[in-house]
């Protein structure tokens, strides 16, 4: 805090001491605000009565007449921003209530509201938080009457941080553009390794967007060319109709709404004037772990380029890349959800007896597991934390599942063959052929059960279409009456 360098008032203390009688009689030194010098509703030519969608068509015909790329009028880009700010008041239906209650002096001359809307701005009106301090030399003189200034920050400046949003007019804080283009998004399919899918891994896309002319870096001009009025709607961008006694508005055929054209011999040579041409691009993707087949990863920005060219007063941003990924099928590994399945042939002596398998896993590593004695064909072993990531944590896994498929075994010499007899014997196997001539089933009364043989089971196509035909011709009678 400064000291007071003149005599109190009340006399009650020596001079270059605090007084506090002075300092509630002086007023905060700041600069004088400046006001609108002009009336929104008749910048943009519209009533006040007008809606919303008058103002804003008002204001897109006025931005394309007073663009300063084809009005090249030496007030042009003054007016332009005049619209502009006039625009920003009327549409918001809280900025234009404060405009119509208190006229120019709601608004400062870069459009911010002003907080001390209703009272003067100077002398301390009934607006004003600060009306009982009036003007004048401030503390010290020195210090220009900001009674603040010693102690490192401005208060001036922190009462326009609080009111007006950091004291920047919505014209500095935004960028200058009329509209946002947005490009298409491009999708991308690509395969990969069942292991990859995971464990997770970074693979390469090669894929081709429509992306900013790299010789006219998007503009659509040939070096010091400029855009020129649209000829057919004359800058407004809007091409109007007459059907039946009614105006129709339509968007302009010939410039696309943007209001200016770009004439051949202006047209660049790589682009022919549409500011964007096709080329390849090369980009890593990072697979997360456990990514299933189907999905989708999106990479902002990495798609095309909206079919438009660059302008200052315009925004242009590119669309996304989106990766669908294909999953490659596993020889031996099956995902089921969270958990990895793997089928393991064993023998039925081992399903028998009980013994010992080796089990593979995904991550490279053998497993050897013990079965217990008589395991019926289908049982699942779980192993656990071997299955499939959860939530892309690769400390955080599924389960691995066996299952067991059990093989029967095939006698292929005698030897076997005779083994295999005794162990039907051995268990009681009536039901299982034996080599023996005499061998049959034993079963009372086997007159009465009709005999079929395994293959006519399944019998091929051919074999059910002669079957039919038999039966058609009665073939199997007559082979009967020859047989007699």
């Amino acid at each position: 805090m400064r000291i007071i360098t003149t005599t109190c008032l009340k006399k009650c203390i020596p001079k270059t001491q605090y007084c506090r009688y002075n300092l509630l009689r002086r007023n905060f030194h700041s600069s004088p605000i400046k006001f609108i010098n002009y009336d929104p509703y008749n910048t943009l030519g519209v009533d006040k009565s007008a809606d919303p969608k008058q103002i804003k068509k008002a204001y897109y015909d006025l931005v394309k007449k007073f663009h300063p790329d084809v009005n090249k009028e030496k007030d042009a880009e003054k007016k332009f921003h005049k619209i502009q700010q006039s625009y920003e008041i009327l549409k918001d239906k809280e900025k234009k209530a404060q405009f119509d209650q208190f006229g120019p002096n709601a608004f400062d001359e870069n459009g911010n509201p002003n907080p001390y809307a209703g009272g003067s701005a100077g002398a301390g009106g009934a607006g004003n938080p600060f009306a009982g301090f009036s003007s004048g030399a401030g503390f010290g003189g020195a210090a220009g009457g900001n009674p603040f200034s010693g102690m490192g920050f401005d208060f001036e400046d922190l009462f326009k941080e609080a009111f007006t949003g950091g004291g920047r007019s919505k014209s500095q804080g935004r960028a200058h553009f009329v509209t946002e283009y947005v490009g298409d998004n491009v999708e991308v399919l690509k395969k990969i390794p069942f292991k990859d899918s995971i464990f997770g891994s970074k693979i390469t896309i090669n894929y081709k967007v429509v992306d900013s002319c790299v010789t006219c870096k998007g503009s659509g001009l040939k070096s010091g060319a400029k855009k020129q009025t649209c000829p057919t709607c004359h800058g407004s961008g809007q091409a109007t109709h007459v059907m039946g006694g009614f105006h129709m508005s339509s968007t302009c055929p010939t410039c696309q709404g943007s209001g200016v054209t770009i004439s051949k011999s202006d047209e660049c040579n790589t682009c022919h004037g549409n500011g964007v041409q096709e080329i390849p691009k090369s980009t890593t993707v990072d697979i997360p772990p456990g990514i299933s087949d189907g999905s989708r990863i999106r990479i902002p920005g990495a798609g095309d380029a909206p079919f438009v060219t660059k302008d200052e007063y315009n925004q242009l941003r590119n669309g996304d890349l989106i990766v669908r990924i294909s999953v490659e099928k596993d020889p031996i590994f099956k995902r089921d959800k969270n958990d990895l399945v793997v089928t393991q042939d064993i023998l039925m002596t081992t399903a028998s007896l009980g013994g010992e398998i080796i089990v593979p896993t995904l991550d490279g590593q053998k497993i050897k597991l013990k079965i217990r004695p008589g395991v019926q064909n289908g049982r699942k072993l779980t192993i656990p934390e071997k299955g499939v990531p959860i939530n892309r944590n690769l400390n955080n896994r599924g389960n691995l599942d066996v299952i067991l498929n059990v093989k029967t075994l095939v006698a292929e010499t005698p030897t076997q063959t005779a083994l295999l007899e005794a162990l039907a014997d051995a268990f009681n196997d009536k039901n299982a052929k034996r080599n023996d001539s005499d061998w049959q089933l034993d079963v009372e009364d086997a007159l009465k059960y009709d005999e079929m043989d395994e293959k006519d089971l399944h019998p091929s196509k051919l074999a059910r279409i002669g079957k039919k035909l038999g039966k058609f011709f009665n073939l199997d009678n007559k082979k009967d009456e020859e047989n007699k």
